[in-house]
């Protein structure tokens, strides 16, 4: 009888250190379930990026590289475009499995899935993944590549590799937008916000002030040469590139109009 009284006392003991459920549990199920979207997403741009970067001339050792703006993963590619109003899109290539399965996590791409497995999110369709090659300074359109190969061949040799991105995107699957405001709800917006780089490589498209913008954006102070802060701090928003735009497979998505949302990342390829 002893010893069922000292169990019973243990038991109680232990019972009074439980805690009561929290009253926010439906709500981290639901942004956990927001964060295995963007990690799908961002381990297909994280390994197309991969890819391309690996094929900087300052790594293969060649004198040029053989990827063209627009190729990757992407809808359109093979076919014609006259909308980017860049001739060489006519040359976009779609990447294989093959190429980029090393630059994927372990797991991610299992044997027999093909491109179209792995870049497609539930609710959302397809993920689209693609090279920008840029002239200098200019933004607006991708460079032109001419019978001597691909034009982002010359940025690598002259910039390393600057003005090459790898540009990401994908429609916001519907199960995470408000039907009411067409913006993607609370729990993604949570989940989007605490990934590294958001506002500035990584977020949705949104429209603010009439420019297609990422969002999160960020506080920025300007500076005179002496280091001294010139006005007061402003927020700014990185915009959305015209070249990206103008994309045909980021315009079949609707990713440039007003009222959608879509997941967007971009990040450098260095040499």
């Amino acid at each position: 009888m002893y010893l069922w009284v000292v169990l019973a006392t243990f038991i109680v003991a232990l019972y009074s250190y439980n805690l009561s459920v929290r009253s926010d549990l439906d709500r981290i199920y639901a942004e956990t379930k927001a964060g295995v979207i963007i990690a799908k997403f961002r381990a297909l741009h994280n390994g197309v990026a991969g890819y391309f970067n690996s094929q900087a001339p300052s790594k293969t050792g060649q004198t040029y590289v053989t990827y063209y703006p627009g190729d990757g993963v992407n809808i359109n590619a093979n076919s014609q475009s006259s909308e980017s109003g860049n001739e060489s899109a006519t040359q976009a290539q779609k990447l294989e499995i093959e190429q980029i399965r090393n630059y994927l996590p372990v797991g991610y791409a299992k044997s027999g899935d093909t491109i179209e497995n792995v870049a497609t999110i539930t609710g959302g369709g397809e993920i689209v993944s693609k090279v920008f090659c840029f002239d200098e300074g200019d933004t607006s359109q991708q460079c032109t590549s001419g019978g001597d190969g691909s034009c982002c061949s010359n940025r690598c040799l002259e910039e390393g590799c600057a003005g090459i991105y790898v540009v990401s995107f994908t429609q916001m699957p519907s199960r995470w937008v408000n039907k009411i405001t067409a913006a993607p709800n609370a729990d993604m917006k949570r989940a989007v916000a605490k990934v590294r780089g958001y506002g500035k490589t990584f977020g949705y498209t949104d429209t603010i002030d009439g420019k297609l913008v990422l969002s999160g954006g960020r506080m920025v102070q300007e500076h005179d040469e002496s280091g001294n802060p010139i006005d007061d701090k402003k927020f700014e928003y990185f915009e959305i590139w015209q070249a990206v735009q103008n994309d045909p497979d980021f315009q079949a998505m609707g990713c440039n109009e007003q009222n959608k949302h879509c997941l967007f990342a971009v990040d450098q390829i260095y040499g």
